[in-house]
């Protein structure tokens, strides 16, 4: 077994060998990514790449600048002498607190080269889910998604996200001595004890993998991405026949996932039976230490809007004290449960909009944007840092307004209070009782009957379903009640003072169909 760090050979060489330890300690401690070492004018720019962006940390002179080169390539065992070509490698480094695993890139360009050393750091190898930030009705949906004997679930987001240490922490919940599973990386970025997992190199290519691994009796198969129509098509064959198959692939939400493997040619009804669920991530970084709160300016108003926020009042968001007070990073994340609703949308090739429409339905569902926004909300992150993770030219409406969301524009309820009371509701399912949103904010005591009723009335779901109750019951006539439906589809508003001002009802023939006491 070779030396732990990085070591020194000469009495020339104690001082870059000192600073590259604790370079790469710095970075592993701070959540880097990777770090860029770039040659120019004789001189190494050193920097470090955070979900922010890359970060300037230092510069070599020319002297140290070849020493670190050299010790790099030595302990990614890669030829010292040959400085024209591109190189890739990869070392280990063990730390007191921490193991890191280095892929190591060489790019030689007209300034000298560029070197890359992406960090993977082997403590997110023993990351389960309870370990990373989310709801805990995504986490939930997660779980009982994952306990599902067969399926297909995606991860997606772009390189750096957490893609992966999402995947492991699945796969570290599922690891037990009873189940086959087995991996297929390109490479292999965490190694984890009781499971098989196979390395893509120049012999095989993840289709090809994928085929023997379907020969080898799995119960559980991780694809490190999906790429191309044949490794799409055989993961959607693997999932309808026995296999719990997880998988990351490149696309910029969770609706655009499903959209793609159909373009990947998966035939839409095979995968609509297939597919359990969608992730989309994104990765911001968390606010050290006591965040300033402060209302959001008019640009970042209208960013609210654009994402489908509103707010009676202008909540107060959370802001770092000094620009550069962040520490670690904190994951964003878009879930969609498929169910009957994604199912039509994906079979009849609706498209991302329509998914999403079907999605926004699920008390689990935010997007990329919302999901950020109650990060910031909640003094994780700031509005800034999730305005950089979502893309306005990509801006997708979550389709039917919810309850909790009318609620908050409405000015009844804080969106703190519907997070609340939605897990809430997972909690009481999870006890054995079935709860709707409306009923868990009363029981929490977050608005009154008559305040619920008025978001009620403007939440389509509900709206029209409470008045095809009327209707049934011969409280509203059926011309009548059909005719106030297609005013209100046109107009919007509340269905339920439409209703009441016609003189079709009164109020307590609507709290008697929706089966929500009078009394506040």
């Amino acid at each position: 077994m070779g030396p732990d760090l990085f070591i020194s050979t000469s009495s020339t060489d104690h001082e870059a060998v000192s600073l590259l330890n604790d370079l790469f300690h710095e970075a592993a401690g701070q959540g880097v990514s990777d770090i860029h070492f770039q040659e120019q004018e004789g001189e190494c720019r050193v920097r470090f790449r955070l979900p922010g962006g890359l970060v300037d940390r230092l510069v070599l002179p020319r002297h140290t600048t070849r020493v670190v080169d050299d010790k790099i390539r030595s302990r990614a065992q890669l030829p010292a002498g040959d400085r024209k070509s591109p190189l890739d490698g990869r070392m280990r480094l063990r730390f007191p607190d921490r193991r890191l695993d280095v892929r190591v890139a060489i790019s030689p360009n007209i300034s000298g080269q560029l070197t890359v050393c992406r960090l993977l750091d082997q403590v997110n190898a023993a990351r389960r889910l309870i370990d990373i930030e989310m709801t805990v009705a995504v986490r939930d949906s997660i779980q009982r998604i994952v306990e599902e004997p067969n399926g297909l679930f995606l991860v997606t987001g772009p390189t750096g996200s957490g893609k992966t240490t999402t995947l492991y922490a699945i796969i570290n919940e599922l690891n037990d001595p009873c189940r086959n599973i087995i991996t297929i990386e390109n490479p292999v970025e965490y190694q984890v004890a009781g499971i098989s997992q196979i390395n893509i190199d120049g012999h095989v290519d993840f289709a090809g993998a994928l085929r023997a691994v379907l020969r080898q009796d799995p119960d559980i198969i991780l694809i490190g991405e999906i790429r191309d129509a044949e490794t799409a098509q055989i993961a959607v064959q693997a999932a309808i026949t026995g296999h719990l198959v997880l998988a990351s692939l490149h696309a910029n939400n969770a609706a655009m996932a499903v959209t793609r493997m159909i373009d990947l040619g998966v035939d839409p009804i095979t995968l609509a039976a297939s597919l359990r669920g969608v992730t989309a991530q994104r990765l911001v970084r968390r606010i050290a230490g006591e965040p300033v709160y402060q209302e959001p300016n008019e640009a970042e108003l209208a960013w609210l809007r654009q994402h489908g926020m509103r707010f009676h009042q202008p909540p107060r968001f959370a802001t770092p004290q000094y620009p550069m007070a962040y520490q670690g990073n904190v994951p964003v994340i878009e879930f969609i449960v498929v169910d009957a609703g994604v199912r039509r949308a994906a079979t009849h090739q609706a498209g991302a909009q329509a998914i999403y429409a079907a999605a926004s339905l699920q008390p689990q569902f935010e997007t990329l944007a919302q999901a950020g926004a109650r990060l910031a909300l909640a003094g994780l992150t700031s509005l800034s840092e999730v305005r950089r993770i979502t893309s306005e030219v990509d801006v997708v409406a979550a389709g039917e307004s919810r309850l909790g969301n009318i609620l908050v524009e409405l000015g009844v309820v804080k969106l703190p209070e519907v997070t609340e009371a939605i897990d809430y509701v997972i909690h009481e399912r999870q006890a054995g009782r079935v709860l709707r949103l409306g009923e868990a904010l009363l029981e929490l005591r977050h608005c009154t009957p008559s305040e619920l009723l008025r978001g009620m009335g403007q939440a389509q779901s509900s709206a029209v379903a409470i008045a095809e109750k009327l209707m049934a019951d011969g409280v509203v006539g059926r011309e009548a009640g059909q005719d106030a439906l297609q005013d209100w589809r046109t107009a919007g508003g509340s269905l339920f003072d439409r209703l009441v001002e016609a003189g079709l009802c009164d109020w307590g023939d609507i709290h008697e169909a929706s089966g929500i006491p009078a009394g506040d």
